[in-house]
């Protein structure tokens, strides 16, 4: 009679089970001993090797995906013993009471777990003795692949070492082909990504197919290849492009956090194997997402310590590159992706908005936001979600891809600053007016850009530095940030003031992967950068006399590099502009000192601070209190609300007294020693 095929993982699985639990017996009855010991334990062995000829007749003409075992076999290229080592291991795993004749074996009722001498009295007697070591020791297949995971202590004798099947094998053998809970904290599938579904260069699709081709290769000839590391933006399509190349080469993907991984050296050894593992189950190239965000301090390569010495083909994914490339020990090819050229980005907005909008919108987003095809589309659905949620269901407006954008971007930029908004106008400010002419002078050069760098061709000579600087130096109060709040509403741009105490770390490398993350965010966005009190983070570089006093050079010297490439638009105020490095200074589109303003000046702000709506007395005197108190705006401001609180308690007009008493208190506060009123 011919052998039926299995029907489903779990009858093979229960034909194994039973197949094991007859090898047991067998061993039980040959410890016990008595007169016919040789008889009972001959007729068993027989009734295992019936029973393991006719399970193997029946995987035979049974498809592959229905017999998990078969596949390990010839995915790992396991011996038989090895086999029997799975089966027996998930068996005892699964079966309590093969489970507690095993205990009987192990002549150890309080042992919960099959040992390796266990293994070797049911699986390695007589000829087979001399691979016990071999397969069962570290270096075995069973443990390089994290199939079989066996304790290690160090004082524990080889034959008493624990041995359990992992996780993942035990759901393979129930057909259930997912990655073990443990891993997944770490470890994911990636789904395949067509070619025909980006928005890319084809050359640079080749190119990196081109490394990914030679990379499996050179594994398949047994030689590691340099890690095929993509830097640029998030969303710039590092994955993707990567996920494109391998399918094409009818490869999977698997990527590896390595943002979330523990900085430990026998936590990443020991990870390895059950990584090495996944992706050989499913034919997959492995890419350490990330890999810039795990720093080992010198504590080893991260592709050494997960992999050691296989030949296994890498890529990485990492932020854009400042300086030097992430170290691994295979070394890396590294490719740069940059944002899409204006028309890639037009065809990208419109596949994201769709019919949602008009035909003008996606060429005006993709002429405003240089930005990379991910956040495209998150920043299209915000804009979707937020056109749909209006009463008439209207179209996206340029005004909701604007939200959508800021929506998408708000997660980086405010857990580093503050989106700061203003009431004051340009008939607030109080400046001298060659001061003024040379702020809009700045703003017009910001408006007029692409027509000069891009349509005049003055981009390619200047080569770098394409983005617009100005340094706002003076005493505090003097309207160095209600200046910056004007320029962003001229310019229709978010303003975000840099918080120094979030982005300065102690920790090496960390604030310079702040300040590349604020500076890309703010690029993406358009969004104006302010850093109050510049001084403390744009310092003078100092004579190295400490490693601290280097590691803060190195930050100084990342920014120059940051703010030499960075496009967008960087305003600093400094209250010493003597303690600010002058290679900043250097580098500036505008420079503007804000002097505490002169007596005409003072009484002009006195005025202005008044509302036209607030009641007034008659006898106030904007001269002498200009005279008298020689403050800059901030504490003027200060001073006339003071005194409108101080008469709205009172129950009376704002008069020359409370102003006097106001502006006396601000003038204390400002540390000023008052020799007349």
């Amino acid at each position: 009679m011919s052998a039926q095929p299995y029907t489903s993982p779990e009858q093979h699985l229960g034909e194994t089970i039973e197949l094991v639990g007859i090898v047991l017996a067998a061993a039980l009855r040959l410890r016990q001993g008595g007169a016919s010991v040789d008889i009972d334990h001959a007729a068993l062995l027989a009734q295992a090797r019936r029973r393991e000829l006719e399970i193997k007749a029946r995987v035979e003409v049974t498809p592959p995906l229905l017999v998990p075992l078969e596949r390990l076999r010839a995915t790992f290229d396991l011996s038989a013993t090895e086999l029997r080592v799975v089966a027996a291991l998930a068996a005892l795993e699964l079966e309590t009471t093969l489970r507690a004749q095993a205990r009987q074996l192990m002549a150890d009722p309080q042992r919960i777990h099959p040992d390796a001498g266990l293994l070797s009295e049911l699986i390695y007697a007589g000829n087979h003795r001399r691979r016990t070591t071999e397969e069962l020791g570290g270096d075995g297949r069973l443990a390089r692949f994290a199939l079989v995971k066996f304790d290690r202590m160090m004082d524990t004798p080889f034959a008493l070492r624990r041995a359990r099947v992992s996780e993942r094998v035990l759901e393979l053998l129930h057909g259930r082909d997912v990655i073990e809970s443990e891993l997944a904290r770490y470890l994911e599938r990636q789904l395949p990504r067509t070619a025909d579904k980006l928005v890319i260069e084809p050359a640079r699709l080749d190119e990196i197919g081109a490394l990914l081709a030679s990379a499996i290769e050179a594994s398949s000839a047994g030689r590691q290849h340099p890690v095929i590391m993509v830097s640029g933006r998030e969303g710039a399509g590092r994955k993707s492009l990567l996920g494109a190349a391998a399918h094409r080469l009818e490869w999977r993907v698997l990527r590896l956090a390595c943002g979330n991984l523990p900085r430990d050296e026998a936590f990443l050894r020991s990870l390895g194997p059950s990584v090495l593992r996944e992706a050989i189950l499913s034919h997959a190239i492995v890419i350490l997402d990330g890999v810039d965000e795990l720093s080992l301090e010198g504590r080893g390569r991260l592709d050494e310590l997960l992999f050691g010495a296989m030949p296994w083909p890498l890529a990485a994914v990492t932020d854009r590159i400042a300086g030097k490339p992430p170290a691994l020990a295979r070394g890396a090819v590294v490719i740069e992706l940059g944002a899409p050229d204006e028309a890639a980005r037009e065809e990208l907005w419109r596949r994201a908005l769709g019919t949602s909008t008009t035909a003008d919108v996606p060429g005006w987003a993709a002429e405003r936001y240089t930005i990379t095809p991910g956040l495209i589309d998150q920043a299209a659905h915000s804009a979707r979600a937020k056109a749909a949620s209006r009463a008439d269901a209207a179209t996206v407006t340029p005004e909701d891809v604007h939200e959508g954008l800021r929506s998408a971007l708000d997660a980086k930029l405010v857990t580093l600053g503050t989106r700061i908004s203003w009431r004051q106008a340009w008939s607030d400010l109080v400046l001298a007016d060659d001061v003024v002419a040379e702020i809009k002078e700045f703003i017009a050069r910001i408006k007029h850009r692409r027509q000069v760098y891009d349509d005049w061709g003055f981009g390619r000579k200047v080569g770098k530095g394409l983005g617009l600087s100005a340094l706002f130096a003076g005493p505090p109060g003097t309207g160095k940030t209600m200046v910056a709040g004007l320029i962003a509403d001229a310019l229709k741009l978010d303003l975000y003031q840099v918080d120094l105490s979030k982005v300065v770390s102690k920790w090496i490398g960390e604030t310079e992967k702040n300040l590349g993350g604020l500076f890309d965010a703010a690029e993406a966005g358009h969004a104006i950068l302010l850093f109050d009190e510049a001084d403390s983070l744009f310092a003078k570089r100092t004579q190295v006399q400490s490693s601290n006093d280097r590691h803060a050079n190195l930050e100084v010297n990342y920014l120059l590099q940051r703010m030499e490439a960075f496009a967008g638009i960087t305003i600093l105020t400094t209250n010493n502009e003597t303690a600010v490095d002058e290679a900043f200074t250097r580098r500036l589109s505008l420079k503007v000192d804000f002097p505490v303003p002169e007596l005409e000046e003072r009484e002009t702000l006195w005025r202005r601070m008044i509302p036209t709506q607030a009641k007034l007395a008659d006898d106030i005197d904007f001269t002498l209190l200009a005279r008298r108190f020689e403050m800059t705006g901030g504490y003027i401001k200060n001073a006339a609300v003071r005194a409108a609180f101080l008469a709205a308690d009172e129950g009376t007009p704002i008069s020359g007294a409370h102003l006097m008493r106001a502006a006396k208190n601000e003038y204390q506060a400002m540390g000023k020693i008052i020799s007349h009123l």
